[in-house]
């Protein structure tokens, strides 16, 4: 989702022109930094008119860098439980019926199912709308497929698309995504095969890992270690007040 990545040597920066949100404007950290380090971080983020934020795994390794974020006024923004594929045997229920999107009327198509996805008041979406997330939707797509970097799938109910999943391909990990089923087909195992088919696609590229990131204690995490993901660490997104 990102549109430049900017590496200052200690970290690198994630940067979307499309989508202000600190989910995809970030700096990925994995040692603790000096003051200095932080100080360019700032700046750099000031520069593109976004909040800075650090992203980390949270443990005992980067625990003093924690500690030095909070003395500077950040405050923990978001966390993420990053759980990987641990090589089951994979249910292939509904893949028949799985398209990936190919043309610009089908990525319209998949836009609009993902969106009515993503609704408000829904006990098991904790994201909330997509909002300004479509436009940078579309953009990447439109950036990437050709070179199959990503992939954008859509499961079908009969003739109507009724579940979507992403796949991004890139050095050997496949990272899943935007998954969501329509409420009136849920728990007739849509999303599941949404999500186990991108595993499928992601072993076939060859990639190496295969996982997604969701938030614990809610609906996704839970659903997904039913269907064959465990964790494997938590990372934190530390957000300058």
């Amino acid at each position: 989702m990102y549109d430049e990545l900017i590496d200052l040597g200690f970290t690198v920066i994630g940067y979307s022109k499309t989508d202000p949100s600190t989910f995809w404007n970030n700096a990925l950290i994995n040692q603790v930094l000096n003051d200095e380090e932080i100080k360019q971080i700032e700046e750099r983020f000031k520069l593109l008119d976004r909040r800075p934020t650090l992203y980390f795994e949270h443990g005992i390794k980067l625990k003093e860098l924690t500690e030095k974020l909070e003395l500077k006024q950040y405050k923990k923004g978001f966390e993420d439980c990053w759980q990987f594929w641990q090589g089951k045997e994979i249910d292939q229920t509904h893949f028949n019926s799985i398209k990936k999107v190919t043309t610009s009327e089908e990525l319209e198509t998949f836009l609009e199912v993902f969106n009515n996805c993503y609704q408000k008041d829904d006990p098991q979406n904790p994201y909330g709308e997509l909002g300004d997330y479509l436009k940078a939707a579309r953009n990447v797509w439109n950036k990437h497929h050709v070179a199959n970097r990503i992939e954008y799938f859509m499961v079908y109910k009969d003739s109507k698309p009724v579940s979507v999943s992403t796949l991004t391909n890139y050095k050997g990990i496949g990272y899943i995504s935007n998954v969501g089923s329509l409420r009136e087909v849920r728990g007739q195992g849509f999303g599941k095969a949404a999500t186990l088919y991108c595993v499928s696609k992601s072993i076939k590229n060859g990639n190496i890992e295969h996982c997604l990131a969701t938030e614990e204690g809610h609906y996704p995490n839970v659903f997904y270690q039913k269907i064959g993901f465990a964790r494997r660490f938590v990372a934190v997104g530390y957000i300058k007040t």
